[in-house]
């Protein structure tokens, strides 16, 4: 037997036929060894180890050692990665690129904690919804992290446009890191959001939003939703065959929050309870015509109430007056007039949210804002709690 032009017989000094086994197993053995390199070869490319070329440049500003701790990896195999020098997994290559956005990420919360930032906030709204943002702020600004917070209050129960586009323009000129704002759709208020966007000053709106303008989120109930929610109640407590008369009262309808109110209420009453009467009275500065307009309603005889500017106690006493029987009531917000009337059960129900939820988030915003995609914005928005009397204390 011959191989590859040798004579193995005189070479082993064996007859032909041993030489012929041994040349054979010489082969199988040289097949073994080439299929298990290349075996070898796939299983390395399928635990992803990659060629100098694939990997890509990673720009940082940390040490080595830094992000090999962070990555959980020795320094020399950081180093053969972030100089390119292939015969790495591709999962090492991973986690050295995380573990950058991870330093990355920490390196902007570091550069937070203890700085002070300024927040204006400017709020139109009634008395008690302004106690309770200040109740609010004052039970969430100290748990603030990392950052310092310091509030500038402009909170007033009517607010013109025009001092509320001045009371933008000022904060913005003053240095302010955010606005915290709850005031009228109107187009003078949108533009001077928009202005201080562009100015680095992030505007985040609270209770009643201004979609399409540059404010950076929207903190509060899902207006729309809530007043779902009281059509779906008066839907339980009344029955569907009568034509029950229902009364909605509205503070300002300049603001998109108590509209959007009104029109899911509306349009859940047309399914829910399509006899009914609804009678949409808006409060006006005339506050004397307005309640003689309720009082006047309420001699014709009504089923039920959705308050949903509140100033409840007042709105009760033209209800009732003349001795009449209060109808059944839902209101908005629990704050202290409100918790009062549900103890005195002159209230049936009312629908509410986590004020202090609120300016966590928008302050979280705010943050998110200063960090450079550091810190990450809050998402979601409010729960819709509901009251009733024997939940009051």
């Amino acid at each position: 037997m011959r191989g590859e032009g040798v004579d193995v017989a005189a070479v082993l000094g064996q007859p032909d036929a041993v030489c012929g086994r041994v040349a054979v197993e010489h082969v199988l053995i040289s097949l073994r060894v080439v299929v298990g390199q290349r075996i070898r070869l796939r299983r390395a490319r399928g635990r992803g180890t990659i060629h100098q070329k694939s990997i890509k440049q990673m720009s940082h500003r940390f040490l080595i050692k830094d992000i090999a701790l962070q990555a959980g990896l020795g320094t020399a195999t950081v180093d053969r990665v972030l100089n390119r020098r292939g015969g790495v997994r591709r999962q090492t290559v991973d986690r050295v690129r995380n573990a950058i956005a991870e330093l990355e990420a920490q390196a902007g919360q570091l550069a937070l904690t203890g700085r002070k930032l300024i927040v204006d906030l400017v709020v139109e709204a009634p008395q008690s919804f302004r106690e309770s943002l200040d109740e609010a702020l004052a039970a969430e600004l100290p748990l603030m992290q990392p950052a310092v917070f310091r509030v500038r209050r402009d909170m007033r129960g009517r607010f013109p446009v025009p001092e509320l586009e001045q009371a933008l323009r000022r904060a913005g000129r003053l240095g302010s890191h955010g606005v915290i704002l709850m005031a009228p759709d109107a187009a003078r208020v949108r533009a001077a959001v928009d202005r201080l966007d562009a100015g680095g000053v992030p505007v985040v709106t609270l209770a009643s939003d201004m979609p399409g303008t540059a404010r950076r989120a929207y903190v509060g109930l899902d207006n729309a939703r809530a007043g779902r929610t009281a059509a779906w109640v008066l839907r339980r407590w009344l029955a569907p065959a009568r034509g029950a008369r229902v009364l909605v009262t509205i503070r300002n309808d300049r603001f998109r929050g108590e509209e959007a109110r009104e029109a899911g209420f509306r349009a859940a009453m047309a399914q829910a309870l399509p006899r009914a009467q609804l009678h949409v009275l808006v409060q006006d500065p005339d506050d004397a015509g307005f309640h003689a307009r309720v009082r006047a309603l309420a001699a014709r005889g009504l089923a039920a109430v959705y308050s949903i500017g509140g100033g409840n106690r007042r709105l009760l006493d033209s209800l009732e007056a003349g001795g009449r029987r209060r109808p059944l009531m839902i209101g908005h917000d629990l704050d202290a007039e409100n918790r009062q009337l549900l103890r005195e059960e002159r209230l049936d129900m009312v629908l509410y949210h986590d004020f202090a939820g609120d300016i966590r988030n928008a302050c979280r915003v705010i943050m998110a804002a200063h960090s450079r995609g550091a810190m990450p914005a809050p998402q979601g928005g409010a729960a819709l709690r509901m009251a009733i009397p024997p939940m009051v204390d």
